[in-house]
């Protein structure tokens, strides 16, 4: 053989191997994380007495949950992991069956309080890479009662500095793990005594209901999964809804309609407006069509997007015309091709372009991100008064910003850049 040839060889090889390490990467990676199990944890602190006796709805939704939980959502465990929760982990030993009548009939609240973040932390040391964990409590950022016996003003004076920092510190350890979370409330009668930022007692007895919350916490893709799971539930109906860490990565892709939604002379090549003619007189519209089914509910909604969209030009004047769900579109007269694009898309946006400076320009739409700020109405600084409380958790506010704090970022929902050229 030439020796030409010969030193190739190893080159070859070196190819070959390199081709096959890619090609098991790229099969590894294609693989979907699969769910194995699903942990439950209540907490059994003295302050959710109220929830678990009496006619609470807590005592509906709580069991109802856990049966639609366990035999509508995909796992590979047939069954759930349940524990009770406070100052430490109480495996459950019995089945879902006999949790669900424990809690209804048996005083399972043990400790007198529980600090959050040492709670979230030990669901989430709980919490392997293919778990969901479920956390069920009244959410109250709180001291231990030693500190607050010694200054009872310390839960309301170190509300927005220390406790919010423990809880910031929780979810930055769980971030760096790709853990996600979302955040689901719900309010329930409540009768027992309820204890105040002061551990003062007022004594309830269903009149008033109070908010308990359901944190589901796991690795990103399992948790969206698990989520649109969730709440196909017809019985899952919670009162707010927050989700922290799922959408840190910017919707930047799109489709050009170029037969619906359009006015105007010009075409298009894939993600690009080309062979643009326009006059002032004569404007162009075109519609794009998104796949905003990732995002929060709050920001799929039409109003929100049409508020909320920002939108810029370089080297050009234009507009958003109009924002619709995708199903909202007349595709009677559709090319093929657009029907594709729309049955993988959720919305379309119509933009017009009124004058062009220059032979190229770009437009740049951005929608920020911003967390749904609901949550602050379910928040009070001062709950010693029975009237307050309805509907109001102590501190919440901060418990809530330091999880936000965690994963917030400098990104947008949607940051989309279209060129035009004549």
């Amino acid at each position: 053989m030439p020796k030409s040839k010969l030193t190739l060889i190893p080159y070859i090889l070196a190819f070959l191997v390199i081709s096959c390490n890619d090609s098991k990467h790229e099969k590894i990676a294609s693989v979907p994380k699969e769910l194995k199990t699903i942990n439950f944890f209540l907490e059994t602190s003295a302050s959710m007495k109220g929830y678990l006796i009496g006619g609470a709805e807590f005592s509906k939704i709580i069991p109802n949950l856990l049966v639609e939980i366990e035999n509508k959502v995909s796992s590979k465990s047939k069954t759930i992991n349940i524990n009770y929760i406070s100052d430490s982990i109480s495996k459950y030993p019995k089945t879902t069956r006999d949790f669900i009548h424990d809690i209804s009939t048996t005083n399972v609240t043990k400790s007198k309080s529980s600090e959050m973040h040492k709670i979230f932390e030990m669901v989430t040391n709980k919490t392997d890479s293919n778990d969901i964990s479920i956390f069920v409590s009244d959410c109250i950022l709180s001291y231990p009662d030693s500190n607050i016996k010694k200054d009872p003003e310390i839960n309301k004076r170190n509300a927005d500095g220390e406790l919010k920092a423990f809880i910031k510190d929780a979810f930055l350890k769980i971030k760096k793990r790709n853990v996600c979370a979302s955040l689901y409330g719900f309010n329930s009668k409540f009768f027992s005594t309820y204890y105040t930022y002061q551990n003062g007692k007022i004594p309830l007895n269903g009149e008033i209901k109070r908010p308990f919350y359901i944190w589901v916490i796991g690795n990103k893709d399992l948790l969206q999964n698990f989520n649109k799971q969730l709440l196909a539930i017809e019985s899952f109906t919670p009162e707010l809804i927050v989700d922290f860490g799922m959408f840190e990565k910017p919707i930047d892709t799109y489709n050009i309609l170029f037969k619906t939604e359009r006015d105007g002379k010009w075409a298009t090549s894939e993600t690009e407006i080309t062979e643009i003619e326009i006059t002032k007189t004569k404007p162009i519209k075109f519609t794009i069509t998104l796949d905003l089914s990732a995002l929060p509910k709050y920001a799929q909604d039409t109003g929100y997007l049409k508020k909320n969209l920002k939108i810029s030009f370089t080297d050009a004047v234009g507009k958003i015309v109009d924002v619709k769900k995708s199903k909202d579109l007349d595709i009677s007269k559709a090319a093929s091709h657009e029907k594709e694009f729309l049955q993988s898309a959720s919305h379309a946006i119509s933009i017009e372009i009124s004058d062009m400076y220059k032979s190229q320009a770009q437009i740049s739409l951005q929608l920020p991100l911003k967390y749904n700020t609901e949550y602050l109405d379910w928040s009070i600084m001062d709950d010693r008064v029975k009237a307050v409380l309805d509907g109001k958790t102590f501190a919440f506010q901060y418990l809530v910003d330091g999880v936000k704090e965690a994963y917030q970022n400098n990104d947008n929902f949607i940051n989309i850049a279209i060129k035009l050229k004549k």
